[in-house]
């Protein structure tokens, strides 16, 4: 998944709403400010055209220029070389001293031929009046697209609030669902067709996994149970044989092998249960426990385990340190890593247990691992040669700290194991 912050789908549509409609008046606006000069040019033109008209007029009557009206200005050009450049039209800003203002004009410099000569004359039109109808029609459009802008984001704001509140509800419905406790979602108020159906289709998945899940937990229920039965037969008519010494001399190890299979197969019945129960969230008595008083009784129970196999547990607990979990959980987590590094441990070495405020080491001097460290937390992972164990207790550590946001990690430093369990940040 892409690591770029998401973006809600109203404030998308909106940003798109407003890009279409930026381009739209964009658009519109050239548009409209090309036909708005090609009409002060047609307009212009058509003045010049009329002045040269009654220029023309004028000196059909009179073509010795000797009565020119005023407002006829011609004189005589003298460089042939400008008449090349002639007509040159460009806008200008003249004084007006009747309203004391400057005002725009486009003005005509043109030559035409009298007799002989050629003759300069200046005409002029007044465009500030199509400027300034143009540029307030121009801003106009802008000062709409703005208003349309915050319409558009007061809009998106009403939508986020109060329309979609049903949607935001039904999601905070399956957020805090859990598999097992609910058999039904609460009913959201809502008129929205597509809401309506939302809450619909959640219903039906929910009713769905609600049954895969009872299904699936009496199923491992009942194996559980069920495997008990014949394990139980079958131990006790390998403890008859056991207590017969001759049929003990002729198949006493191939007795001993079953014996500890069948106690491994009900051990593991038990765990996959466990394990299962776990993650359905069965287990609900979470708080806030201090950890000192549970470590120390726990360490009283294997404290014989330990004698027996010449090992010395040293401990520096912290009064003040503490995790959120279920009491029960927490004592499994403590008994496996405690029980792990009991088994893995070497004759007469030494096992350290450790709480800062913050977290909880356990560490044993042991030989380095036959399987990459990654691999040390998934189900089924044991040591070469070691039959005795699962490979789940350290499967099992994990879940418990993955479902209560603790951080389990394990690394080998100096000859050691060490196992730390601390708080998320």
């Amino acid at each position: 998944m892409s690591g770029r912050r998401p973006i809600k789908l109203l404030n998308k549509t909106t940003a798109f709403y407003l890009i279409f409609s930026f381009l739209v008046f964009f658009i519109s606006a050239f548009i409209m400010s090309k036909m708005a000069n090609q009409y002060i040019d047609s307009y212009v033109q058509n003045r010049f055209s009329k002045f040269d008209w009654r220029l023309k007029k004028h000196l059909t009557k009179d073509s010795t220029l000797s009565r020119l009206p005023r407002y006829l200005k011609l004189r005589r050009l003298s460089d042939r070389q400008l008449l090349q450049k002639l007509p040159v039209v460009k806008d200008t800003i003249i004084y007006n001293e009747s309203i004391d203002e400057y005002q725009h004009y486009r003005k005509r410099l043109a030559a035409i031929k009298v007799g002989k000569d050629y003759y300069v004359y200046e005409t002029r039109v007044h465009v500030g009046d199509f400027y300034r109808l143009r540029d307030d029609f121009l801003a106009s459009m802008f000062f709409v697209f703005g208003a349309l802008a915050l319409g558009l984001i007061a809009f998106n704001y009403f939508l986020s609030g109060y329309l979609f509140r049903p949607f935001y509800q039904i999601l905070n419905v399956m957020k805090t669902y859990k598999v097992g406790q609910q058999t039904s979602a609460p009913a959201i108020s809502t008129t929205t067709e597509e809401f309506i159906k939302m809450q619909k289709l959640f219903q039906k998945m929910l009713d769905q996994i609600e049954k895969d899940y009872r299904n699936l937990k009496e199923y491992t229920e009942d194996m559980a149970h069920e495997m008990q039965t014949p394990l139980a037969i079958i131990r006790n008519k390998l403890e008859s044989l056991m207590r017969d010494e001759a049929a003990l001399e002729r198949h006493g190890e191939a007795i001993q092998v079953i014996y500890r299979q069948i106690n491994h197969l009900s051990h593991l019945g038990n765990v996959l249960n466990l394990i299962t129960r776990i993650e359905n969230g069965e287990f609900k008595n979470t708080r806030i426990i201090r950890t000192k008083p549970i470590i120390e009784e726990h360490l009283q129970s294997v404290k014989e385990l330990a004698e027996l196999k010449g090992l010395k547990i040293t401990f520096d607990l912290n009064e003040e340190h503490a995790f959120n979990i279920d009491p029960y959980l927490f004592e499994l987590v403590l008994k496996n890593l405690v029980r792990n590094a009991i088994q893995h441990a070497p004759t007469g070495a030494s096992i350290t247990i450790k709480t800062d405020e913050q977290a909880l080491i356990i560490s044993n001097v042991g030989a380095e691992l036959d399987f990459p460290p990654q691999q040390l937390f998934k189900r089924f992972v044991k040591r070469k040669n070691n039959g005795e164990t699962l490979g789940l207790g350290l499967a099992l550590v994990k879940k418990i700290c993955d479902l209560n946001e603790l951080n389990v990690s394990y690394e080998y430093l100096n000859g050691r194991h060490i196992f730390k369990i601390s708080k998320t940040a």
